[in-house]
């Protein structure tokens, strides 16, 4: 299961990232998988069947937590309650003049995220975020022969119409990837002595001030995204 494998690695460099910045938190475990019969009676509530990579994700652990820009995968008890179905579908209104790209076409011609498969009421949520500003869906309406259904993700007011949850997840695991090769040739890049006696001078300065704030700025949204 190729999906099953991005999942591991897409944990594996959360957990470096984090070793790497330890002020953005340790990933956080995965719940326990859901039953068959809980799984199942997602499936009735929906009034679909799961894309079988889902439904495979369901029995092994029951959601993910912040898995992509703080959004979580949702859990059977979610799913099946539609908790954030109407916030997340409001949201994906809300957007209605963006664009989103086809499947395989990140880099080419945009079309609607409403596509060519339906009103975005239609779509079926799966993963959201606390402030509602990322959201996974669904299009039921774009069902492949081996069952798995076309993803519609929204981030920050951008949309990306994607092949599946397998994309999805090459996706963030691409994005992980890119920010710890990032971090890593930072911190391998030789400095200068002109920026240490700089620095030097900085931090002496700053130890004289007494407005200096005790806390860290907080990052910027995106970068604190990637990882959730």
């Amino acid at each position: 299961m190729e999906w099953l494998e991005s999942m591991h690695r897409i944990r594996a460099l959360k957990l470096e990232l984090a070793r790497m910045d330890p002020r953005r938190g340790m990933p956080i475990a995965p719940p326990a998988g859901a039953s068959e019969a809980a799984i199942d009676g997602v499936e009735r509530r929906l009034g679909m069947p799961l894309p079988p990579s889902y439904r495979e994700l369901l029995s092994r652990h029951d959601g993910w937590p912040q898995l992509f820009a703080g959004a979580s995968l949702l859990g059977v008890r979610a799913l099946a309650r539609g908790s954030y179905m109407d916030v997340a579908r409001m949201v994906l209104e809300h957007c209605e003049g963006d664009e989103a790209r086809g499947p395989g076409e990140r880099d080419g011609a945009p079309v609607t995220a409403r596509g060519r498969y339906g009103a975005r009421s239609a779509l079926v949520p799966f993963g959201i975020d606390a402030a509602a500003e990322t959201v996974f869906a669904w299009d039921p309406e774009a069902r492949a022969p081996d069952g798995e259904l076309e993803v519609i993700l929204w981030t920050n007011d951008l949309g990306l119409r994607l092949s599946g949850f397998a994309e999805l997840l090459d996706m963030v695991k691409d994005m992980l990837a890119a920010e710890l090769d990032d971090r890593r040739r930072r911190a391998a890049a030789p400095i200068e002595p002109a920026a240490l006696t700089r620095g030097a001078a900085a931090s002496r300065s700053r130890v004289r001030a007494v407005a200096v704030p005790l806390t860290p700025a907080p990052r910027p949204l995106l970068r604190s995204a990637l990882t959730g």
